[in-house]
């Protein structure tokens, strides 16, 4: 019966293994062909060679020391067990056994060890210099980077496998001396007395090489605890301190030397039997290490804490210099901004390519209304809003782009099947482009692509607007069915499409057979509508697309599309980061970043180009000696998509975040605290609480230069008050990409910031009357992205304004700006009529100045019956809505007379 139950655990066992090689099989099987289909086998290869390179070599070490140190402990298990005829076949049998219970134990830990390290061994072995040294050790910053992870994995892995042994081996010696204590009925106590003389016969030699190499690994691991000292959080900044130079780092030399002299001792003492010397040596180490605590804790608390800002000077001073180095905020271009807010009337004439391309429309309300008025069908969506430029009709501008995307989640039941699914609804459809300097008469984005089929008012080419592959689209995909393929509605019906490109991996019988199994699903077998012909597309999420390729890079939560050449693709920035930069203060757990990086993917066919876009990033060339094949030169990279390459708002935040702190120059004032800025906030609501706002990307012509260009830019404010102390700001167009620039005001003043420019319209007595009259009639108020644009020496404000209509699916709608000068603050429909006021030119916009035949009662009237002309017709009351219209002619007949 015993034995019947044995064949069967081992045939389960026997069957979940041989299942799991199948899953594990058929999943490698698919990926070899997926990184075939898209070009890349050679990376494929590159991680399963590499771990095969150093899996066999490892596991053939731990095999043969683990065998080798069994069969030196084999004749004294023997004496301790008193065996005196010795089984020759008993003994095979089990040596055999454990052989193989090693050659498993032996596999798992070279293959855990390989996955894990391949690449950090890579790493080492290609590592690039930074040509920066630590000022501790005088090493290049490679080093931290590159080589000491890899060492301190080796040391931990070394240490543990040592520790290992020696825990075993008692383990052994005490299971075998107690078994045979107990069936002589000996008593406790000569156990204990036994032990000391026991333990030496039965593992002395074996136990005196594990003891001096715990002693060899305990110096090296103090070795690598004091290059760990630049990384320190001991003192007033991240990295090493005064604390941790004059007083550990010696100590843990100390504890080197010594662990190495005592490694000696103690095998020399085991050999010979003398417990005395090893009592000694750990005595000797265990003083070292606890007069290091005592010393540190004592200098840090009776010398350093009373004369922290003079003995921690110099440890700040390279903690700004290598936080600076490891942001990348090192070479920004600085200026100081005198405000004289001299601007007349010819000024804002001079300007008016500036004043043209001033962002009015905000990102939130453009995508709220794409997702209530440009789905077109429900199970397409909008993920986010992305801003771009590009030359419309010979013009330079800035636009909204968003991709109209496949949403599945939308399907309902009865449409949410396997066959809708994956088979019919494998695509999205087109984008919609909008313009940021201004919005329709009702308020609403001013589209110039958009709707399905495509309405193109611009001269850029969309002939291929399908998007298989997005940032949303996270099912596979099987094409070229005899389904057919929707691809957009017309008069009602659904207009179907057979996909021609190239990515894909062919359905026949065997794809089709490991699909159902890798999937669980067997309609990839039953399906009558999949051909010979057919092809599943997979990994169409291009961020994860990106990963599956190139995981050791971090990518941009961000992608964004652009039309070029008739065809869409999405743009996705990578970044090469490590928390192992010495001195640099750690952001979210990095304390260096490079947009080092660039993705483009071809939303219809798949195609992913990586292309190091920052050579000088040691990081960077590191990836490309390893992977020779996955990465381009940037100028490889086609000039009209390289013209649509923007600064990453995660990385331009990030730097904004220590650029606060570490703007400053001087370590006394670092230390004191009293220079720190922070990111101005913002209000979307009137009655929101502040929060702080994001990075704007505008068009603007920056002082001094002759041409608009995009930025982004982000303001900053004293800490602890409103008033604007800094605008900081990147560069992205042309040869001017990634140049920083930082422009300082008085301190002396008073500058607005864009919260305290938002305080300043709600103590303005008639817009704070007319933003309460609005939010309290069925109407919510909402603010959207305050910009400030330098025109020579002064500082233009502007503020868009939303209405929001009361209604669970109400838009809000963009219906006056606030424009802010100097002093000076107005309320208006448009820039041009509040710039009208504020100045009192004529506006060749209008070709008119400001009328005094129109007051603004009459201005506020008409506006009024518009406002409920257009409510009654989002009501559907058709009947008021031409009251409405038929008192507006008559108003404007009156003002026309």
């Amino acid at each position: 019966m015993a034995s019947k139950k044995r064949i069967g655990l081992y045939s389960l066992i026997l069957i979940a293994v041989i299942l799991g090689a199948i899953v594990s099989g058929i999943s490698i099987i698919v990926d070899y062909q997926w990184f075939k289909e898209i070009g890349y086998l050679p990376i494929y290869f590159k991680q399963v060679v590499s771990i095969l390179k150093l899996m066999i070599p490892i596991f053939m070490i731990i095999f043969i020391a683990i065998t080798l140190y069994y069969l030196s402990l084999r004749p004294n298990i023997r004496k301790v067990k008193k065996v005196i005829e010795i089984n020759r076949k008993d003994e095979k049998k089990k040596l055999n056994k454990f052989l193989f219970i090693n050659g498993i134990i032996s596999l798992i830990i070279s293959f855990i060890f390989s996955f894990s390290y391949w690449y950090k061994i890579l790493e080492f072995k290609d590592s690039t210099s930074f040509n920066i040294s630590d000022p501790i050790f005088n090493k290049d910053i490679s080093f931290f980077i590159f080589k000491l992870p890899l060492i301190r994995s080796l040391y931990n892995m070394g240490i543990t496998l040592v520790v290992m042994l020696v825990i075993i081996t008692f383990i052994m010696y005490i299971s075998f001396i107690t078994k045979d204590k107990i069936k002589n009925k000996i008593v406790k106590n000569n156990i204990i007395k036994d032990l000391k003389s026991g333990m030496t016969t039965f593992a002395g030699k074996q136990l005196a090489v594990l003891t001096a190499l715990i002693m060899i690994f305990l110096a090296i691991g103090y070795m690598v605890k004091g290059w760990d000292l630049v990384y320190s959080p001991r003192g007033t900044v991240f990295g090493t301190s005064y604390t941790d130079a004059k007083v550990s780092l010696k100590f843990y030399r100390a504890i080197s030397i010594a662990s190495i002299v005592c490694s000696v001792v103690v095998f020399l003492s085991v050999i010979r039997k003398k417990f005395k010397p090893i009592f000694m040596s750990v005595c000797l180490i265990a003083i070292l290490i606890i007069g290091e605590n005592i010393a540190s804790i004592g200098v840090q608390g009776f010398v350093v804490q009373s004369n922290e800002k003079t003995l921690e000077k110099p440890y700040i001073e390279q903690n700004i210099k290598y936080t600076k180095l490891g942001f990348n905020i090192d070479d920004i271009e600085e200026n100081n901004f005198d405000v004289n807010n001299s601007l007349v009337g010819k000024d804002i004439e001079d300007s008016k390519d500036i004043i043209d391309n001033i962002k009015i429309n905000s990102v939130k309300p453009a995508l709220e209304f794409n997702n209530q008025f440009q789905y077109i069908r429900y199970y397409y969506g909008f993920k986010d809003m992305d801003i771009d430029r590009y030359n419309i009709n010979n013009k330079y501008s800035q636009v909204f782009i968003s991709a109209r995307e496949l949403d599945l989640d939308k399907l309902d039941e009865n449409s949410n099947t396997w066959q809708n699914r994956h088979l019919a609804y494998t695509h999205g459809y087109g984008v919609t482009m909008s313009k940021v300097n201004s919005v329709t008469s009702e308020g609403q984005p001013d589209f110039v692509i958009g709707n399905i089929p495509i309405e193109n008012e611009t001269d850029l080419k969309l002939d291929n607007p399908r998007i298989y592959f997005g940032e949303s689209t996270n099912d596979y995909s099987i094409v070229n069915t005899k389904l057919g393929e929707i691809d957009y509605p017309m008069r009602g019906e659904n207009i179907t499409n057979n996909y021609d490109g190239n990515a894909g991996i062919s359905m026949n019988l065997i794809n089709r057979v490991m699909f159902a199994i890798k999937y669980k699903n067997p309609k990839f077998l039953l399906s009558q509508d999949i051909t010979k012909d057919s092809k599943i597309l997979i990994n169409r999420n291009i961020i994860e697309r990106a990963k599956k390729i190139a995981p050791f890079i971090k990518y941009d939560k961000d992608p964004y599309i652009v039309v070029e050449d008739g065809k869409l693709y999405w743009i996705l920035d990578g970044y090469t980061v490590s928390n192992k930069f010495p001195f640099s203060q750690p952001i979210d757990g990095i304390n260096y970043i490079r947009n080092s990086v660039k993705v483009i993917v071809d939303a219809y066919d798949g195609t992913t180009n990586f292309y190091i876009s920052d050579s000088s990033d040691p990081i960077a060339q590191t990836y490309a000696k390893i992977f020779p094949e996955l990465f381009k030169s940037i100028d490889k990279v086609p000039s009209n998509l390289k013209s649509h390459f923007k600064y990453p708002e995660d990385l331009f935040n990030i730097q904004s975040r220590v650029l606060g702190k570490y703007h400053v120059k001087d370590a006394g004032i670092f230390y004191n605290g009293d220079d720190v800025w922070t990111i101005s906030s913002n209000k979307e609501k009137i009655d929101e609480e502040e929060k702080e706002r994001d990075a704007s990307y505008v068009i603007m012509r920056l002082p001094g230069e002759e041409k608009d260009e995009m930025v982004v830019l982000e303001y900053f404010n004293t800490k602890g008050r409103d008033n604007m102390v800094s605008m900081f700001g990147v560069r992205m167009d042309d040869e001017n990409y990634g140049k920083m620039f930082l422009y300082k005001f008085p301190t002396g003043g008073t500058v607005y910031s864009p919260m305290l420019f938002q305080k300043k319209i709600h103590q303005d007595p008639e817009i704070s009357k007319e933003l309460s009259l609005w939010d309290t009639k069925g109407s919510e108020v909402q603010f959207g992205d305050t910009i400030i644009v330098p025109i020579k020496d002064s500082l233009l404000y502007v503020e868009p304004l939303y209405l929001r209509a009361a209604g669970e699916k109400s838009i809000p709608e963009m219906r006056n700006v606030i424009v802010g000068y100097s002093d000076k603050i107005v309320l208006a429909p448009s820039v041009d009529e509040a710039l009208v006021q504020l100045f009192n030119y004529e506006d060749k916009n209008t070709g008119k100045d400001n009328n005094p035949n129109l007051n603004k009662n009459e201005l506020n009237e008409i506006k009024d019956i518009y406002n409920k002309a257009i409510e009654s017709q989002k009501q559907g009351e058709w009947g008021k809505y031409g009251d409405y219209i038929n008192d507006l002619g008559e108003k404007l007949d009156q003002l026309l007379k």
